[in-house]
């Protein structure tokens, strides 16, 4: 899966941006894995699709071995960590905010930056 990418112009600075984005991302379940003034980087995970849990569930009722497979084939592949990083870079006004996250956290990033001051 591609990463997407989301911008905006604050006039907050970027250690605000920074300290703010932990705070946020951290009471939605996202681990903050580094941090420095103008960046942050987030691990999280994608949920898994109900759908997908139920045929496995449905593996397992049926027999030992669809359940095994579906497990190691779907459950096992969606697991895995993925990162969400939002950068700050500063302006004559501001800061410019880039947030670069997985397809799953499109609506957060958008939250996100909507929780931000507009550069005025």
């Amino acid at each position: 899966m591609a990463d997407s990418v989301l911008n905006k112009q604050t006039g907050l600075s970027g250690e605000e941006v920074v300290t703010r984005a932990v705070q946020f991302f951290s009471t939605e379940s996202w681990r903050t894995t580094s941090q420095s003034p103008r960046a942050a980087t987030f691990e999280g995970r994608p949920p898994i699709p109900w759908f997908m849990m139920l045929m496995t569930i449905i593996g397992y009722l049926c027999c030992i071995v669809p359940g095994i497979i579906m497990y190691f084939v779907v459950v096992k592949k969606m697991r895995r960590f993925q990162n969400l990083v939002v950068t700050t870079t500063p302006m004559s006004k501001g800061t410019e905010v880039v947030v670069t996250y997985p397809s799953h956290a499109k609506k957060l990033a958008e939250r996100f930056l909507a929780a931000l001051p507009e550069l005025s």
